[in-house]
């Protein structure tokens, strides 16, 4: 039997079909109008290298709001982390390739707050319980479907991969309840803010094989300055934090590089905003550590 994805969902999750890899396909294929949900072929790697303005911008904002909000303590780190975590909720079901991407989203938008307040208990046993409230919803959103199972497991990844950054900024705001936490989250931060270097150079072909390692000294750069203004971290401890935070939040941009959603602007807030939240757990770990 043929399934097909809800009605409400078809005209979000079902975009122009991209196909080809020729030159001709390369040169036109960012002039293609994207209208929501993702589409149905991976864009080709030429395709993919071109500087996208509003994943780097998501990428500083989302980090500046990190750091400057641990200026006003736990609570409004917090409240940060819950802003940005629903801004993720709302664009990651199209970037995750949902073919339900509205249920999605609804199921992100329940579990964000759900996550992200657990951080307020003494330990993480309730971040684990909200991450699995989390996963039941997801199921529970395609039981409510009224026609096919299309694209079924995509749409529950989409909905668990949602699930990671939350719980990853949620052990950054966790650690933010002392000094040294919050110290580290600044120097974290400042080291994802500047590793987007790499973003801005993906169109220099020559440097192709090397923007790993520009994305890490750029971000070592950047710990190493902010480490100056804090306290409790000091430069071994910046570089090592540093050395994590900018592989992982630009490896994790370049994973989705070659997505179809990185046409549209949620595509590329999902993508920045990723980026940046799954950094809590390095923030955690590097102050329980130390």
């Amino acid at each position: 039997m043929t399934t097909v994805p809800d009605a409400t969902d078809a005209s979000d999750a079902n975009g122009p079909t991209v196909g080809g890899t020729d030159s001709s396909t390369d040169s036109s294929i960012d002039s293609v109008p994207f209208q929501g949900g993702s589409l149905r072929l991976p864009l080709s790697p030429t395709g993919a290298d071109h500087v996208r303005p509003v994943t780097i911008g998501a990428v500083v904002v989302a980090a500046a709001a990190l750091a400057v909000a641990t200026a006003g303590g736990f609570r409004l780190v917090l409240v940060a982390a819950l802003v940005l975590s629903l801004v993720l909720a709302w664009c990651w079901p199209v970037l995750g390739g949902s073919h339900t991407p509205r249920a999605t989203s609804i199921v992100l938008l329940v579990a964000a707050p759900a996550i992200i307040f657990t951080s307020l208990s003494d330990d993480l046993t309730w971040t684990a319980a909200a991450v699995a409230l989390g996963i039941v919803l997801s199921f529970m959103g395609q039981l409510v479907r009224k026609t096919g199972r299309a694209g079924l497991v995509l749409t529950l990844l989409a909905s668990f991969g949602g699930l990671v950054p939350m719980a990853s900024a949620t052990l950054a705001v966790g650690s933010a309840d002392v000094p040294r936490g919050r110290d580290y989250l600044v120097v974290t931060m400042s080291a994802a803010a500047a590793a987007v270097v790499a973003d801005l150079l993906v169109r220099k072909r020559a440097l192709a094989p090397f923007l790993g390692v520009v994305a890490l000294l750029a971000a070592i750069a950047g710990a190493v300055i902010a480490g100056l203004f804090v306290d409790e971290v000091g430069g071994w401890a910046a570089v090592g934090v540093a050395a994590g935070a900018g592989s992982l939040s630009w490896s994790w941009r370049r994973i989705f590089a070659l997505q179809p959603a990185m046409l549209g602007t949620r595509g590329q807030i999902a993508a920045g905003v990723g980026s940046v939240l799954i950094l809590g757990v390095l923030v955690h770990i590097f102050t329980v550590v130390s």
